[in-house]
């Protein structure tokens, strides 16, 4: 009975001393500059990190670039501002957040001068929020979140909106839609994927996108579920020039705090 798995055994001997280390043969690439820069109505309104690419068998290196010169103007008035680093981080301290005004973005790092521009679009309010059961789940300590947003009327509008907990350390998690299915109308986003109990606090934040932002974050969704055909790693399509990664956001957010109930069932 026993000498049936003998040529098994063999096998596995064979494949185990054919094994050996592969290393992909991956040309150096150059590093490039990576902007991470935002606009929105909180405060401050502009934040802007910048660092360098890195290549795929680089020790990973966080060190942000702190001696550039970063600035934000209003390009209908002229106003300008140089943004002030704080940390690693440079921040804008003067300019306001104006609906539908556009700006420019500024960078000198070295000899390197780079020059984007952003609208920054209206706010959109959130209507209602809504707990109901989860349909996979009867429990009345499992509640799925419905938020409700009234689309602006005679405009493609999109959306990025963050639900999450005080404290909760992945309130970033990325959902971005547009209004394809509510246009002009009243948009009801449910959130299936996280559940709530009554007596949780649930802080919902929507953010009203223009379109470089919402392609900009509909590309790292697609990157992050792994799919198939996503790029590794990822570099999805921006509003910034070429030979620079990264994106120049621009959003306006609404946010609200709710208490989750007791449902009467």
């Amino acid at each position: 009975m026993k000498t049936k798995y003998l040529p098994m055994i063999l096998l596995s001997f064979f494949f185990a001393a054919c094994e050996e280390e592969v290393v992909l043969d991956l040309d150096s690439i150059e590093k490039k500059l990576v902007v991470e820069a935002r606009i929105s109505n909180s405060e401050p309104m502009g934040e802007v990190i910048l660092s360098y690419s890195q290549g795929f068998y680089d020790v990973p290196d966080s060190n942000r670039i702190t001696n550039a010169t970063v600035s934000l103007t209003v390009e209908s008035t002229g106003e300008s501002e140089q943004l002030t680093l704080i940390g690693d981080r440079y921040f804008s301290k003067n300019l306001q957040a104006q609906y539908g005004e556009s700006y420019k973005l500024e960078i000198e790092n070295g000899d390197q001068l780079v020059e984007v521009s952003a609208k920054m679009p209206p706010k959109v309010d959130i209507t209602s929020v809504v707990f109901v059961p989860n349909p996979f789940d009867n429990s009345p300590d499992s509640l799925n979140v419905f938020v409700n947003v009234l689309d602006r009327v005679g405009e493609d509008n999109f959306f990025r909106l963050l639900v999450y907990s005080p404290g909760e350390n992945d309130y970033q998690t990325f959902y971005v839609v547009d209004d394809t299915f509510g246009k002009d109308g009243l948009i009801s986003m449910p959130i299936y994927f996280k559940t709530y109990a009554p007596g949780d606090t649930v802080i919902t934040e929507l953010r009203h996108l223009n379109k470089a932002t919402y392609d900009y974050y509909g590309g790292l969704t697609e990157n992050l579920g792994g799919s198939f055909n996503a790029i590794a790693p990822g570099n999805p399509v921006s509003n910034m020039p070429d030979e620079v990664f990264g994106i120049f956001a621009a959003w306006a957010t609404d946010i609200d705090t709710f208490f989750v109930g007791k449902l009467p069932f």
